[in-house]
């Protein structure tokens, strides 16, 4: 049987060398977003890793869906239900992974090992024998981009967000206000100018581009070519992704739970996230508990096309989701669509001085407008939630609200 596993974990990792997306070729992309095509090489492992998994006898990563093969997770308030972890397990034919008690929301999160054949059966009979917890499978949490693309060496970067908003002036905030991200982590030697950097892991990996633009557009000092827009606030950390062997960066729910806990833990007054993950009841239910104890929370509005499904967090009631348009002002075509979109922010071909200059794209880049707008407004003691948002904003077509930039473009008006 060791000779076995070892034969196929030695095959898992040779192969997994070869998964991931080849960077695409430098050069200053169309207004559109367009140059650079990655070049990728999938291997489908999941029959290798799904076999490993049956012979250790624990949950794996589905490589395929967006689901973590195996796994089931679980949230219930500990005033309203008085079971231990272990109860629920035996009653689900499961064993515990972890045991999270999110002690700022008043809640019990628990991870469990499930077989995955039976997964979805043992969940429906979970659900029906505990109706006051809620269960879901453990999904992957992903960034909301597309693509960033390298500009040319000695090239000055082609900017137009502030203009388009009409941030051509951002000043520092007035006051200190505690935005909390939730990203992977960013580069340690960003130039940023915030009033405090405060950094907590969930992972123990490295640097992650995707952070160090969101960080930047918060606030990156004037002179790297980029003014951040809410320069002076006090940044709370929460570094939860980790590269995956599809190419790209991922966490899972149960550490974005986690971490929704710490920032209230820390107590952050704006949440931002430019992640997202499928509509599931136990981050719903986490969420309920979040959004009372914050003044805002901002959230991508996702990268799924027209036809695409606005995810999870931005498609919750009370979390401002924010779509993303080019410089002509356009929504972009790859944004999700869907009634929770309530503004639209720059987010295609962004340039920021992260990696020597690079063009950005996705509605992970549109919301850090929204998030340091509402962190202005709340610096001067304006008001700073959706209406006021919303009766900033100008309207785009066709007239009205409507689910693909909801209100319209967000206007800088601090």
């Amino acid at each position: 049987m060791k000779r076995v596993v070892t034969a196929l974990l030695l095959g898992a990792s040779l192969c997994g060398t070869a998964i991931g997306q080849v960077e695409p070729p430098k050069g200053q992309p169309s207004r559109g977003g367009s140059a650079g095509v990655g070049i990728g090489i999938q291997v489908d492992l999941r029959s290798l890793v799904s076999g490993v998994a049956a012979l250790l006898g624990r949950a794996t990563s589905d490589t395929v869906s967006n689901v973590v093969a195996g796994q089931v997770v679980a949230v219930w308030a500990e005033d309203e239900v008085a079971l231990a972890p272990e109860e629920v397990a035996r009653a689900m034919q499961a064993r515990v992974l972890a045991d999270h008690p999110l002690s700022s929301l008043g809640l019990r999160l628990v991870l469990f090992a499930v077989d995955e054949e039976e997964a979805d059966k043992l969940l429906a009979q979970a659900r029906q024998s505990f109706p006051q917890i809620s269960f879901a499978r453990n999904s992957y949490v992903d960034t909301l981009q597309t693509e960033h693309t390298a500009a040319s060496p000695g090239a000055a970067g082609r900017q137009y967000a502030h203009e388009l908003v009409r941030a051509t002036a951002v000043q520092r905030l007035p006051q200190p206000v505690r935005i909390g991200v939730i990203d992977g982590a960013p580069d340690a030697n960003a130039p940023l100018d915030a009033a405090s950097f405060d950094l907590q892991r969930f992972t123990d990996t490295g640097q992650s581009p995707h952070a160090s633009a969101i960080a930047c557009e918060l606030a990156c000092r004037p002179e790297t070519g980029f003014p951040g827009l809410a320069r002076g606030a006090e940044l709370v950390w929460a570094a939860i992704l980790s590269p995956h062997q599809n190419g790209h960066e991922r966490s899972d729910l149960v550490t974005l739970a986690r971490a929704l806990d710490g920032l209230v833990k820390r107590r952050a007054e704006v949440i931002l996230t430019s992640l997202g993950t499928p509509p599931n009841p136990v981050l719903t239910r986490v969420l309920d508990r979040v959004l009372p104890k914050v003044r805002a929370f901002v959230a991508a509005a996702g990268n799924g096309g027209p036809n695409g499904a606005v995810p999870l967090p931005a498609a919750h009631p009370g979390v401002i989701a924010v779509a993303a348009v080019d410089a002509a002002a356009q929504p972009w075509p790859q944004g999700s669509r869907g009634q929770a979109i309530l503004v639209a922010a720059p987010g295609v071909d962004l340039w920021l001085p992260v990696g020597g200059g690079r063009y950005f794209t996705g509605t992970s880049y549109a919301a850090p407008f929204a998030a340091a707008w509402i962190a202005q407004r709340l610096a001067r003691g304006q008001p700073a939630d959706a209406a006021a948002l919303c009766a900033t904003a100008q309207d785009l077509p066709p007239a009205g609200c409507d689910d693909a930039t909801g209100c319209g473009l967000l206007r800088w008006s601090p």
